[in-house]
């Protein structure tokens, strides 16, 4: 696993949890408003090398903090780019700890392996913009094969046991209120969707210039949404 950082401990992955994040590198996006592009584009990534955690102090970090932490979220920037995410997050899980695996969809056969194996415990899917428009929105055309695997791990976690989320960062001038019900239509019948407000800073395009909502307007984007969802809620 190439891992970028670790956040040793939050409550907000998983509320009511004492959770370690694992920031992964490498993405099939590129999303202008993301925050860490050295994580994302190739030549910056480069330069990071030699400051990649081994998986061996990682999870010598776990069993000092066996009895502190319960949960092990894995994500970013896309996890299932990485060919040991499967042992990686089943070492995890045979030294009991709960596994949070965030995925952009990619990769639904992984992601279905793993819940059938008992690996996972909470799937967090982004689901950037409506489908007609995704490519724009994640800054790369996908193949016809990303949406194939997005629509099928969707039925997967609309059939399945399993706590899942799906998640949608919003900003102005990139999603209106009509892109917001359309997104919700999509995954219309999900357990929980969350609507992120988009929060400015180091952007992979330096001219990124679309602004959060305001309160008032995310709250018409809830109303619309839970009309289709099982649960929807505004995390700022």
């Amino acid at each position: 696993m190439k891992i970028a950082w670790i956040q040793q401990s939050t409550m907000i992955d998983y509320p009511g949890k004492i959770a370690c994040v694992v920031f992964t590198q490498w993405c099939n996006f590129r999303c202008n408003f993301c925050h860490n592009p050295e994580c994302v584009l190739p030549e910056k990534m480069m330069l990071f090398q030699n400051d990649l955690i081994p998986e061996d102090a990682f999870f010598n970090f776990l069993r000092a903090r066996k009895w502190l932490l319960d949960w092990v979220s894995i994500c970013w920037w896309e996890p299932t780019l990485q060919q040991d995410l499967y042992d990686f997050a089943k070492r995890c899980k045979e030294m009991w700890f709960f596994v949070k695996l965030d995925t952009n969809g990619r990769d639904y056969q992984l992601v279905k392996r793993m819940i059938q194996d008992k690996i996972l415990d909470y799937v967090a899917v982004d689901l950037k913009h409506s489908m007609h428009c995704y490519g724009d929105a994640v800054g790369l055309e996908q193949p016809t094969e990303f949406y194939l695997s997005f629509q099928k791990l969707l039925q997967i976690l609309l059939e399945s046991k399993i706590d899942y989320e799906y998640r949608t960062t919003v900003a102005k001038w990139l999603h209106t209120l009509d892109d917001v019900e359309n997104m919700a239509v999509y995954i219309r019948g999900a357990k929980h969707y969350y609507l992120q407000n988009y929060i400015g800073g180091n952007t992979l395009d330096p001219d990124f210039w679309w602004t959060p909502f305001s309160e008032e307007e995310l709250e018409e984007f809830k109303k619309i949404a839970e009309r289709y969802v099982q649960h929807c809620e505004i995390r700022m």
